[in-house]
């Protein structure tokens, strides 16, 4: 068996494929979905593990083949496709833009390794994926894919409150986020991933 060298372009060619193909499995097992379309899932698990293990710039080529994916086998087609991807992508984009702030020398991802690191690294992505989700879902995604102005269905289904909504949607991405952090950040260093796989 041929060893490819860990920052070849073969090698990371095969590691956005590997990856890719991960994160479409994940897509295509059942998952819990609520009745505009978002849904819990294990996809953007493997969309912040590309990052641990690769960095930004391969999360992202990853999550861009997952999202096309989506767009054509997803019965929520663009929308659902569309939402994923601004929901999830803050959870690698975020802290891999603090790691370039003058915080700390250490450039790698195994700063991340650290529990206050990633617990305030974590946080702060939940934060700006709420943020993103509670209102692209109001303004876009709910009109869109139910085929109703966002205040009739404020008015349905949420007791015409904008907080009780902001409350929901907080809570699904909250849950969300909390799982597409938790679950690869033990994958990448408490199974040492990383350690075996990574690049940087």
């Amino acid at each position: 068996m041929i060893e490819l060298p860990r920052r070849s372009r073969s090698y990371f060619l095969a590691s956005t494929a590997v990856l890719s193909a991960l994160a479409i499995i994940a897509e295509i097992i059942p998952s819990f979905r609520v009745f505009w379309g978002m849904k819990i899932d294990f996809v953007g698990v493997v969309w912040v593990l590309a990052f641990f293990l690769y960095g930004t710039a391969e999360a992202l080529y990853v999550s861009i083949i997952a999202t096309i994916f989506i767009l054509g086998y997803s019965p929520t087609t663009f929308v659902g496709a569309t939402m994923k991807f601004i929901a999830t992508v803050p959870m690698f984009l975020v802290p891999g833009v603090l790691l370039r702030l003058p915080l700390s020398s250490e450039k790698s991802s195994n700063v991340f390794n650290r529990v206050l690191v990633m617990s305030t690294t974590g946080f702060l992505a939940i934060l700006v994926r709420v943020i993103a989700c509670s209102i692209a879902n109001y303004y876009w995604a709910i009109p869109l894919f139910l085929g109703m102005p966002s205040d009739v269905v404020l008015q349905t289904r949420f007791g015409n409150s904008i907080w009780v909504f902001v409350v929901f949607v907080a809570s699904m991405n909250v849950l969300q986020g909390v799982i597409d952090i938790l679950a690869p950040w033990f994958l990448a260093f408490r199974l040492g991933l990383r350690e075996h796989f990574g690049t940087w």
